[in-house]
């Protein structure tokens, strides 16, 4: 359907300017346009495409540790499998993407560094938050985590892809590599 006929849908009469000129005049202006009945047409669906397009984009800003840990505090808190997520984040560190890498056992998860990356790169994040569960509620990091963490964050320099943080998640707490000076290496 046409810019036209898609105003006439909305009781503009033909020959009226266009719907986006329409939605920056100011409304006395609008009513002398496309008249009173119109005006208040055209507004009320001005809003609603506002309104629709705010809705789509709901994405969470995840700015500080806590933020990141009560949204990924769902997904792997009370697991019995040990389970390894990255959140892919884009310029002012709004979530992209959300990516399950790996489930394990309930003491161990293998992750592929590719993995982690090819999911950044897919959701063409700027930075990367790695997180994963501590189903026995420990949230100290074993050497195995600080060992991944220091090869993600060195593969995350050579790639132009950041890796900010890494936290791990248990029994409703978590801790934070970053906060800890276990992801400046």
């Amino acid at each position: 359907m046409s810019n036209a006929e898609l105003l006439s849908l909305l009781g503009v009469r033909p020959g009226a300017p266009a719907l986006f000129e329409l939605g920056r005049l100011d409304p006395h202006r609008l009513v002398e346009q496309v008249g009173a009945e119109a005006a208040n047409t055209v507004r009320a669906a001005i809003e609603l495409g506002r309104r629709s397009l705010r809705a789509r984009d709901v994405r969470p800003r995840l700015r500080t540790s806590r933020e990141m840990y009560l949204y990924l505090e769902p997904a792997l808190a009370a697991r019995r499998r040990e389970r390894f997520h990255v959140l892919c984040l884009g310029p002012r560190r709004v979530l992209l993407a959300d990516v399950l890498i790996a489930e394990g056992t309930q003491d161990g998860c293998l992750v592929d560094p590719r993995e982690v990356f090819g999911a950044a790169f897919a959701a063409r994040a700027s930075t990367v938050v790695l997180a994963h569960s501590h189903p026995g509620g420990d949230v100290k990091p074993s050497e195995h985590d600080v060992v991944l963490t220091r090869q993600a964050v060195e593969a995350g320099q050579l790639l132009g892809i950041p890796v900010v943080d890494h936290l791990v998640v248990g029994a409703g707490r978590y801790l934070s590599m970053a906060e800890h000076g276990l992801c400046d290496f």
